[in-house]
């Protein structure tokens, strides 16, 4: 008779070649991510024409452009703690029933009011989605590859961003602007069935929390079904297994690294939703058409993209320097896209500057998904990405009111140029302070490369 062993779930992950049932959660997040790029930018990419629509003032519009965001911030700050009590797939599925419901309703808008109101609710659910599927991906994935993979899922997201801006440019003309949003309502009724029937639970989260062994046993089974598991009597694993609070971030040493994360993301987003908020309109004002600049904005996508995925394996590599060096490297390049130039060399500038400015942001998403373990994984990348969104709402609000003043692009793109100065300072510190606090836990440097725990 063999004898009972206990098995550490990492052992089904780390060191191995990576499964089909890992590679089949990946793909699943991403298609989910892509849908969610979509949502994110709907509003951005119809304010021009719903401008002219309803009369409305770019700084009457200007707090209905952050709805998304304030929703955003909730959501995740609320349902990623959710996450790591209840687990992460249920978090999920319940953000994308609420994005895709109150994406579609917002197609039927008639004033500012309602147009805020559905915005703030689909933003709830895409602030628990997003984080809470980082959580998962990188709980499935080997700690070398884990901010490869969540860069990866912001490929996807920044695809699905770009795809909006090239339906946008067409569908807007055709069949008014209501169309973008009903798209992307109607686009997350098979995927909410997909993930249902396929997703599964993290199944480091099922053991940390003690639960449910069975269910542990038949996910192990589906992620190395070449292996004998009738001999297991226990799964185990070797982290700390604790329940969360709202304080986990900022004891235990981790102070210092939390608030320069959060800082870091506060600034990247104000410089970031400075462009995606307001450069159509900018562009529009600059005499372009609605669908030169709609398309001009998808291409700024597309190369986000480009960028997620080359710092995502350079912060795997090299650690959190690589994503610093990024943002500062951008600076000049979104000083350049103020500048009065031909079309084709804006657009061409839009696919370089976001090489680094959404590369540079992506890159800051894999991090959060990084430094923290598992039992408080989702709420650490959660409260980082809501937080952030402080900025995020910013950026719109100073961009209005500067275009208010008669400011115009060269004076808005300086400005964001400014915050991703900010944000790479921030990232050096950040990089001292995590090396100092891993000196304090007695862990090797170069075990954290081996972990993908960026330092």
């Amino acid at each position: 008779m063999a004898q009972a062993r206990t098995l550490d779930v990492a052992e089904l992950i780390e060191g191995k070649k990576l499964g089909r049932a890992q590679i089949s959660v990946v793909l699943l997040l991403c298609t989910l991510m892509a849908l969610e790029g979509y949502d994110m930018q709907t509003l951005s990419m119809a304010a021009p024409a719903i401008l002219r629509e309803w009369g409305a003032s770019r700084a009457e519009f200007a707090w209905v452009l952050t709805a998304h965001l304030f929703g955003y911030m909730s959501g995740a700050v609320v349902l990623t703690f959710l996450g790591d009590r209840m687990g992460r797939k249920s978090i999920i599925l319940a953000g994308v029933v609420i994005f895709s419901l109150f994406t579609f309703i917002a197609g039927f808008s008639t004033s500012q009011l309602e147009m805020f109101s559905w915005r703030f609710a689909a933003g709830i659910g895409l602030g628990g989605a997003i984080p809470t599927g980082i959580a998962l991906a990188a709980e499935y994935m080997p700690h070398k590859i884990r901010a490869t993979t969540i860069g990866f899922m912001f490929v996807a997201y920044n695809i699905g961003s770009a795809a909006g801006g090239f339906i946008s440019a067409y569908t807007i003309g055709a069949f008014g602007w209501p169309s973008i949003f009903f798209i992307g309502g109607l686009a997350a009724i098979p995927m909410l069935v997909v993930l249902a029937a396929w997703l599964p639970e993290s199944i480091r989260f099922l053991v940390v929390r003690g639960r449910d062994p069975d269910r542990v046993a038949a996910i192990a089974r589906k992620v190395r079904p070449e292996e004998d598991f009738s001999t297991v009597s226990r799964f185990v694993i070797s982290e700390e297994s604790r329940i969360n609070t709202v304080t986990s971030l900022l004891t235990d040493g981790r102070a210092t690294v939390t608030i320069l994360l959060w800082a870091a993301f506060i600034l990247s987003f104000t410089g970031h939703y400075v462009i995606t908020a307001w450069m159509p309109t900018l562009l529009s004002d600059d005499g372009f058409s609605i669908g030169q600049a709609t398309t001009a904005l998808g291409v700024f996508q597309l190369g986000g993209a480009i960028g997620s995925f080359i710092v995502a394996v350079a912060l795997d590599r090299m650690g959190i320097k690589v994503v610093a060096w990024t943002f500062l490297l951008s600076v000049p390049v979104t000083i350049a896209l103020g500048l009065d130039t031909a079309y084709t060399l804006l657009v061409f500038g839009m696919l370089i500057g976001a090489n680094g400015v959404l590369g540079g942001q992506i890159g800051l998403n894999a991090l959060c998904g990084t430094i923290y373990p598992t039992y408080m994984r989702a709420m650490g990348a959660g409260w980082a990405l809501g937080l952030g969104r402080i900025g995020a709402i910013a950026g719109p609000a100073l961009g209005g009111y500067m275009m208010t003043l008669g400011f115009g692009r060269p004076a808005l793109l300086s400005m964001a140029a400014v915050f991703f100065f900010l944000c790479g300072l921030s990232l050096f510190a950040l990089a001292v302070a995590k090396r100092q606090q891993d000196q304090r836990d007695g862990v090797q440097a170069t075990s954290i490369k081996a972990s993908g725990f960026a330092h």
